[in-house]
């Protein structure tokens, strides 16, 4: 018995000896010692699992076997002679970034020596080095300053040569920022090497074994992978949360910053340095509100008619005339990489700040104080210590609201939350970062990463764990001309969310010196327009609405957020002309409301004869095709994205990007979701719910 028992047992005694029985009052004496005695057992209990749980994670114990009865994996250990398991059910992992995941529950068994123990999973231990050594070792980059991108579970790394010939392998963040990156795996590769080394490190020892457990070292709560090499099959065993994550910022601390950060800075800062935007700011959002109260009738179709068979398009000559008449004459020439997924962007953009040689520009929406995203501002901090001007813009009541919310995936145990990710960039450090201010609740939602006023990022992807691991989301790699347009952009806005507000950024536009531009324009660039939302200038919506309006053929929408009346209306209208429209929604959205809102406008879509998809979980990505243009960006199809935020987006009707985006992107996506046949079930509460999405 645990020394914490023995004392509520004792305590128990002595109180009960002690204790006349015949009074009403001693009973409730009695009933309140008890009760005293349950509750410090309870958390005797509650210690001793932790501690097992502890001991498991950090494999203080070592199990003693492991075996499978049907899906369910049994690990058993024997600790202070008593036996005790660890079970885990196989037959539904779930995905989270690159890897699966199954629960891994302490189990009691009251007859262990009853369970079949046949089928053995052998446990790899300390030898697991040694399979990732000798798995490691044929890939090995031939040439010094020559590295492969590998993709170990959730862990970037960089398996290169060195100056002197030797291999090593590093994560990406501490890579050389000369390496050459010759190639890369990734992990669903990098698990099947993995296994067929395993069966022959196997079949070289004369053992038919197939099944293994091996140990994680360094894995918050996940001390084993499960490995079937006769299936394929690569699981990793997660514990159950027995810690919770530390963060300075505290419940009360969370609570004043709020208040602080969106009534007396983004008001009262705001009106005294920004009077002008604010008060603009103020009129647009009274004027969008008022527009999406009163939006006109979407009425069903009386017959759904079918597909336009002919393969006729929109004129995209006579469209690019009424943008450049309509919208704007933004259209510069830029080499354009579409990267699909938190596994190409990332990487991409982490080797380009080490390879910077003068600048690191960002403004985001959100940055997450979480470990990957702290993993970024690490690289960002450590180049502005090096001489390189590193600037970043990041929302204001974001950075708030974001310092009180756990992680996407597990943490360490050490592992400490910073208050704020601007405080965190600044700390022992030369990077510069500022807030954009939220006056009347407005935001500033793009996202644009520039390196060396040469590349540019934008699209859907924020920094931080969900985007680089769990959600699905697209960034596009800009280079060429367009670049020189962004790089005014962010100068612009980092004079404004300076102290000196609409002041600085008036005497920047009026007085700054123009700077040398180092983008030339090279054969092959292809021709982008950059559209914006800003207050009372909706340019991205008014564009993609007369786009819907001139397609012929197709319309492919996916975005996360989908709220907008005029554009089901339009959507309705366009599959009532014979064209092909599809819309791609999240299959689990991160915000409740918009997921039945969301619902409401598919059971509409689908009525009216469209086409829509529930992606298989998380889809972040903003993109669309009207017949052979494409437009990808920012921008959600709401009322804040698309008629006062700031937002960004570009259009594309270079035939070699739209196929691209078409193959890559949607084709892709709609075989990796679940079409919509029939309407869905909605609470009594829709119609509300609708009302109030249609505001946000």
């Amino acid at each position: 018995m645990l020394p914490a028992a023995r004392c509520c047992a004792a305590l128990s005694a002595r109180a009960a000896a002690r204790i006349c029985y015949n009074t009403p009052m001693t009973k409730i004496r009695l009933l309140v010692c008890l009760c005293c005695a349950v509750f410090l057992c309870a958390c005797a209990h509650s210690s001793q699992k932790q501690d097992a749980l502890r001991r498991v994670a950090t494999h203080q114990v070592e199990p003693s076997g492991a075996f499978l009865v049907g899906d369910t994996l049994y690990i058993q250990y024997d600790y202070q002679g008593e036996a005790f398991f660890f079970t885990a059910d196989l037959s539904k992992p779930q995905p989270e970034g690159n890897v699966h995941i199954a629960p891994l529950l302490p189990q009691r068994v009251k007859n262990p020596d009853r369970l079949d123990h046949s089928r053995r999973v052998v446990v790899v231990g300390r030898e697991w080095s040694e399979v990732l050594k000798r798995t490691i070792a044929p890939l090995v980059p031939p040439h010094t300053g020559q590295g492969i991108l590998l993709f170990i579970q959730n862990y970037e790394t960089v398996l290169l040569r060195r100056a002197d010939g030797t291999p090593d392998l590093v994560q990406l963040k501490d890579a050389p920022g000369d390496i050459q990156i010759v190639g890369h795996i990734e992990a669903v590769q990098f698990d099947l090497l993995v296994n067929e080394q395993l069966k022959k490190m196997v079949a070289a020892a004369g053992e038919p074994y197939t099944r293994f457990l091996l140990q994680l070292e360094g894995v918050p709560a996940s001390p084993y992978i499960y490995v079937d090499t006769e299936n394929r099959r690569n699981i990793q065993l997660q514990l159950p949360d027995y810690y919770e994550v530390k963060k300075e910022m505290t419940s009360l601390g969370f609570s004043a910053s709020f208040i602080y950060s969106f009534f007396v800075k983004s008001h009262l800062f705001g009106v005294l340095k920004a009077p002008f935007t604010t008060t603009h700011r103020l009129f647009a959002f009274g004027t969008a509100t008022t527009y999406a109260m009163f939006p006109p009738p979407a009425g069903d179709l009386k017959e759904i008619p079918p597909l336009n068979t002919t393969g006729e398009e929109m004129d995209l000559t006579d469209f690019n005339r009424w943008l450049d008449k309509k919208i704007s004459k933004q259209n510069y020439k830029a080499f354009v990489t579409l990267l699909i997924d938190g596994e190409e962007f990332f990487p991409h953009f982490m080797l380009a700040m080490q390879r910077a040689q003068e600048s690191i520009f960002a403004t985001v929406y959100i940055f997450m104080a979480d470990p990957y995203g702290l993993s970024i501002a690490d690289v960002m901090k450590a180049r502005a210590n090096e001489g390189i001007d590193v600037r970043v813009v990041v929302d204001e009541l974001n950075t708030v609201l974001n310092s009180g919310k756990n992680p996407e995936l597990k943490t360490s145990e050490t592992f400490i939350m910073p208050k704020y990710i601007t405080s965190y960039l600044r700390k022992h450090s030369k990077a510069k970062a500022r807030t954009h201010l939220n006056p009347w609740g407005t935001f500033d939602h793009t996202k644009v990463y520039i390196v060396d006023r040469k590349i540019a990022y934008t699209g859907g992807m924020n920094i931080g764990q969900e985007y680089r691991y769990t959600w699905h989301d697209m960034m596009v790699a800009l280079e060429g001309p367009v670049v020189g347009r962004l790089v005014k952009n962010f100068y612009e806005n980092w004079s404004f969310t300076g102290w000196g507000g609409d002041y600085a950024a008036a005497y920047r536009r009026l007085f700054s010196k123009r700077r040398r531009d180092v983008n030339r324009e090279a054969p092959g660039m292809i021709d982008v327009r950059l559209m914006y939302t800003k207050p009372n200038d909706s340019e991205i919506f008014d564009a993609q609405r007369e786009a819907i309006r001139r397609a012929k053929k197709r319309v492919y929408i996916q975005n996360a957020y989908f709220s907008d009346d005029r554009i089901i209306k339009e959507l309705i209208d366009a599959r009532g002309r014979g064209v092909d429209v599809r819309v791609i929604l999240p299959g689990k959205n991160d915000v409740g409301i918009m997921d039945m809102n969301n619902r409401v406008m598919a059971n509409k879509l689908l009525k009216n004869g469209v086409r829509v998809y529930f992606y298989n979980g998380m889809s972040h990505v903003k993109a669309a095709l009207y017949d052979g243009w494409a437009v990808v960006g920012t921008a959600n199809f709401d009322k804040m994205s698309l008629y006062i935020n700031k937002e960004m987006s570009l259009g594309l009707s270079d035939p070699a990007f739209v196929a691209e985006l078409e193959t890559r992107l949607f084709e892709k996506d709609f075989n990796n979701s679940q079409e919509l046949t029939e309407p869905l079930d909605l609470a009594w509460t829709a119609s509300i719910v609708t009302a109030l999405t249609n505001q946000m």
